[in-house]
């Protein structure tokens, strides 16, 4: 993932603000959970989108905030699970290169997995431990929890349609630039028999499924940069995808199963 552009139509500032590292280690204690098929040799998918600020630049004499975008999918077949995961992106723009996702994949029986560089790699691929690879690309971690008391208060429980809900937590201390103002959580009970989980605990407390996650900062003098940062936002969120080409992806799994991918 990269930590740094050459922004020249915006006049970027190189400084890179210190919630960009705050933002990779929440990155990295997210996407951890499971995904059970209804059928079993049903094709599914799943998408985990995240935003998060990654740098500042200067527009117009003001400070602007560059967020990176992107969406992990996950697939799901038979006893097997494919993970897609970021594409490369472009230094100098930082527009992802189409083509060169990367793909891990896993019998749910075992502990490891390979990592194949396309869904056309005619290569054995590499073999990682299955804890280690996911930890490593920011897929694995704890669980979402309930904001402690002594540090957050419940402010708002808002009901959004019929079956969602928000709950808005604000800070009780004001901190730094790197501290975070509010947490929103998004529940919904259409989104239950989803089984991947930001927190099982909270899915269970609430019967509804944890679906999104903000994190907000409010507009804050940074005092190690010396410069007002506007408002910035990292966001987590479980998404329902289509598979729009699932042939592909079963053909990979189909290959890897039938050893003509990788041989043991």
């Amino acid at each position: 993932m990269p930590t740094q552009f050459n922004m020249s139509k915006k006049q970027r500032n190189s400084t890179i603000i210190k919630v960009a590292v705050t933002a990779t280690l929440i990155i990295i204690l997210l996407f951890s959970g499971s995904y059970t098929c209804s059928k079993k040799d049903n094709l599914k998918s799943i998408g985990l989108c995240y935003n998060y600020p990654l740098s500042t630049y200067k527009e117009n004499n003001k400070i602007k905030i560059y967020d990176i975008k992107d969406t992990i999918l996950i697939f799901y077949y038979s006893d097997y699970v494919v993970y897609r995961l970021s594409a490369t992106r472009q230094f100098e723009t930082g527009e992802k290169l189409k083509g060169t996702e990367p793909y891990f994949i896993y019998n749910k029986k075992n502990d490891f997995g390979f990592l194949f560089n396309s869904l056309n790699d005619s290569s054995q691929g590499i073999k990682y431990p299955l804890d280690s690879l996911l930890a490593n690309r920011g897929l694995k971690g704890k669980d979402f929890d309930i904001p402690v008391d002594s540090l957050w208060s419940l402010t708002e429980v808002v009901k959004i349609k019929k079956n969602s809900l928000l709950e808005k937590y604000t800070s009780l201390k004001q901190g730094d630039e790197t501290t975070i103002d509010s947490i929103y959580y998004y529940y919904s009970k259409d989104m239950n028999k989803i089984e991947y989980s930001f927190s099982k605990k909270l899915d269970s407390i609430r019967a509804m499924k944890l679906y999104k996650i903000r994190l907000l900062y409010n507009q804050r003098i940074s005092v190690s940069n010396e410069v007002l940062l506007p408002k910035r936002e990292l966001s987590f969120e479980i998404i329902t995808e289509n598979v729009y080409d699932p042939r592909k992806i079963i053909e990979f799994i189909k290959k890897f199963e039938n050893g003509l991918m990788n041989k043991r």
